[in-house]
């Protein structure tokens, strides 16, 4: 019996201990893996929302970009579209020829025929200097005056030219040579070059003006009483110390048998839209040139736009709809903007154009339909309509349709600009103050013509614009036969200033019969012409210290909003429907009505620029798309928080399961000791 109670005992000791030994002296787990285990567990399904919230919105990031892109690309497409010179392209026909060569066929050229003669070219003249022996050789001091206009054929008379200013060289201490004057003549930028050309050991000083009858030299020096030396220089109607090596002459072209004159022999104007060059001149060549519309490029900008848009629709479809490639739909598939995009743009190409009334104010009408699935698609012909029919016998109205337009009732008001907050419509304009230019009237001329300037001071100096000039004089030992002659000199003299050159201030004087009148050359109330001091025989012309009348500025309503003027521009207010149209109003306008379109293309533009801006819609919606996006790294960084501490919490767990089982460990080893030593039950009894 004692035996089997000693087995039974061992048995069961042996069992408790071998459960604590399985556990071994700590519970046996791999605590950190299991804990790594259940905290994955239990953020998985929150990760998994966060990473695809995540991917979704960098996705829609991406494929903003890929939206701008295309809508970019759609937007160059419609700007073209909306161009004139678009649907005013020309095409220019001409035999080969050596008199002349095209240099511009612009599109408001006129088309016609036009049978062309060179009868002149143009011709620059030149005046060279003494001899100097070298170029750093001293000129002397002290002042050029240089005026640009006209000199008879005996070089006895000359007729300044009061629309160009000419201009001052001051030479000094620093520029005081040959070398000096020539860069200073040059720098000065006034028409007229120089050079300095060596002649057998010796240097002569060679100005040359710009070509053409009226842009030959006068030059009047002033010299420095302690270096003299720039009289040599004088070329006047007193004193010409240059010698003129070649006369200035106008190039002469016949056009259709009328004879025209031109400074240059890069023509620009003689026919509106066509500039040319000449070559050589010849009594016998015509040059017969055509130059005929070319409606191609405006059909092919059309075309060109069909399959931009049918591009636009298939790239942008794959991020809003469906995406047949992938199988999945887009990620702006349910963005609201990118829906709104699409449908605008969808509206604009079916909607009627605002502000054009009657045939071909929608796209269809021209033969531009949309299928089914959102395409694009030309018809070319239908019956007695059709794209085909819309070019040849309406083109006129097609280009209405695309190209923005401007008109008014009154010629005296136009609208020069308009801008991306002008709406489309009719205003009336009405203007309730005039808009005029500042002036002075002198006093009636006491003397009779010719006057003498021989002896007497004729100086003065004038306020224009509120810019005051230096010291002004006439020219001393001049004698002036007519008052238009005298108008002409004194025009050039104050229009010389480097004051009022510097801020493009100008001021036209005339003569009309028996007084001067000067013109300030800008509109408002800044405008106003004042002579500040005269010199002591002014009173002769009439001329005497005072101010003029003050110039006025524009001031009006357009569509009964009162407008801001500024000199003879009128400015809708802001806000108001015609906010950023500009108009131009001259002298006797009182009423008058203006219309504005955008055109097809100016309003698909203007639709795509709100989206595409800096500060535009798309823009707005990435900012709001990259707050979502951080939002959600905070998520992720809040649940990894969380996550931590719920590892550190199974740790602490753990642990305290750890000590429990070493407890347990260390009560069976004291057991397993017991047991050794009872009688019966030793392993060693």
């Amino acid at each position: 019996m004692v035996s089997g109670t000693s087995s039974t005992t061992n048995s069961n000791a042996s069992t408790g201990s071998s459960i604590i030994s399985a556990l071994g002296t700590g519970s046996g787990i791999d605590s950190n893996k299991l804990a790594d285990q259940l905290t994955e567990v239990n953020k998985m399904v929150q990760v998994q929302r966060l990473t695809s919230k995540k991917t979704l919105l960098e996705t829609q990031i991406s494929d903003y970009g890929l939206l701008r892109s295309s809508l970019s690309k759609l937007e160059t497409a419609a700007a073209a579209l909306g161009s004139a010179d678009t649907f005013n392209a020309k095409a220019l026909s001409l035999p080969d020829t050596k008199l002349l060569g095209i240099t511009k066929l612009d599109a408001k050229a006129t088309a016609g025929s036009y049978q062309l003669k060179v009868e002149q070219i143009a011709q620059a003249q030149s005046l060279s200097s003494g001899t100097y022996a070298s170029a750093s050789a001293p000129v002397g001091k002290g002042t050029l005056t240089i005026r640009l206009g006209d000199w008879n054929a005996g070089l006895t008379g000359f007729a300044v030219d009061s629309t160009k200013t000419g201009g001052t060289i001051t030479i000094d201490d620093t520029n005081n040579s040959l070398t000096g004057l020539r860069d200073a003549i040059n720098k000065a930028d006034i028409g007229v070059s120089a050079s300095i050309v060596s002649d057998g050991g010796s240097f002569k000083l060679l100005m040359t003006a710009k070509t053409g009858a009226k842009n030959e030299i006068e030059i009047t020096a002033a010299e420095d009483g302690g270096a003299p030396g720039l009289a040599n220089f004088n070329f006047n109607e007193t004193t010409r110390n240059l010698t003129q090596q070649q006369e200035g002459l106008d190039a002469q072209v016949r056009i259709n048998g009328l004879l025209v004159n031109r400074e240059s022999n890069h023509v620009t104007d003689i026919v509106d839209g066509l500039e040319f060059d000449l070559f050589a001149s010849s009594t016998t060549e015509t040059i017969n040139v055509t130059i005929s519309e070319d409606k191609s490029i405006a059909e092919q900008t059309i075309r060109d736009f069909v399959v931009a848009y049918n591009t636009f629709r298939t790239e942008v479809e794959s991020l809003v709809g469906f995406d047949t490639e992938e199988k999945e739909y887009g990620s702006l598939h349910r963005d609201p903007l990118a829906k709104n995009l699409m449908q605008s743009i969808r509206n604009t190409l079916t909607a009627s154009v605002p502000g054009i009334e009657g045939m071909f104010s929608t796209l269809s009408e021209l033969g531009i339909r949309t299928e089914l699935n959102g395409s694009l698609k030309i018809v070319e012909v239908e019956g007695n309509t059709g794209f085909r029919a819309a070019i040849d016998n309406n083109f006129d109205r097609v280009r209405d349709l695309f190209v923005p337009q401007t008109s008014s009732s009154s010629s005296d008001i136009n609208v020069t600009k308009f801008s991306a907050k002008s709406q489309p419509g009719t205003y009336d304009v009405v203007i309730t103050q005039q808009p005029s230019k500042g002036q002075l009237a002198a006093a009636n001329i006491p003397v009779t013509f010719p006057i003498d300037t021989t002896g007497k001071d004729y100086s003065f100096t004038v306020k224009l614009n509120g810019i005051n000039t230096a010291s002004i004089s006439l020219p001393g030992g001049k004698s002036y036969a007519t008052g238009a002659e005298l108008a002409a000199d004194l025009q050039s003299l104050i229009n010389l200033d480097s004051n009022l050159k510097a801020a493009k201030a100008t001021v036209a004087v005339s003569f009309d019969g028996s007084k001067l009148s000067f013109l300030s050359d800008s509109y408002g109330a800044s405008s106003n012409v004042e002579f500040s001091a005269v010199g002591a025989d002014m009173a002769d012309l009439g001329i005497s210290v005072g101010a003029g009348t003050a110039g006025t500025d524009v001031a009006g309503t357009v569509d009964g909003v009162a407008a801001f003027g500024f000199g003879n521009v009128l400015l809708p207010a802001l806000n108001s429907k015609a906010e950023g149209l500009s108009l131009t109003v001259q002298p006797g306008a009182t009423t008058g009505t203006i219309n504005f379109t955008r055109g097809f293309a100016g309003s698909l533009t203007s639709l795509v620029n709100d989206f595409l801006k800096t500060s535009g819609l798309i823009k707005e919606r990435e900012a709001t798309i990259n707050k979502d996006i951080e939002r959600v790294e905070k998520d992720e960084e809040t649940l990894n928080r969380r996550s931590e501490a719920y590892r550190a919490r199974l740790m602490a767990q753990f642990q305290a399961m750890e000590s429990i089982v070493r407890s347990l460990n260390s009560t069976g080893d004291f057991l397993d000791g017991i047991v050794d030593r009872l009688p019966f039950t030793s392993q060693n009894g």
